[in-house]
């Protein structure tokens, strides 16, 4: 897996431990991308308008259904 390192701007406190700050923020990042449901793969433009010639839904069930699909709404 290729990985990126990220730079992160942040206003810190002179009296605050910038080590214990950037593991603390390491240590968070992790547990983010460790919960992150991984991407999509495969999904095809057309896979989302399946069925559309042949459904008796109306067009705006169609666009509500597609835009559910595709945006998770």
């Amino acid at each position: 897996m290729e990985t990126r390192t990220i730079n992160v701007h942040v206003n810190v406190p002179r009296s605050y431990r910038i080590d214990l700050l950037e593991r603390q923020l390491t240590s968070y990042a992790e547990q983010l991308i460790a919960q992150a449901k991984p991407a999509k793969k495969g999904k095809y433009r057309h896979e989302a308008l399946c069925g559309i010639f042949s459904t008796e839904a109306t067009k705006d069930e169609l666009v509500e259904d597609y835009l559910k699909d595709k945006y998770q709404l």
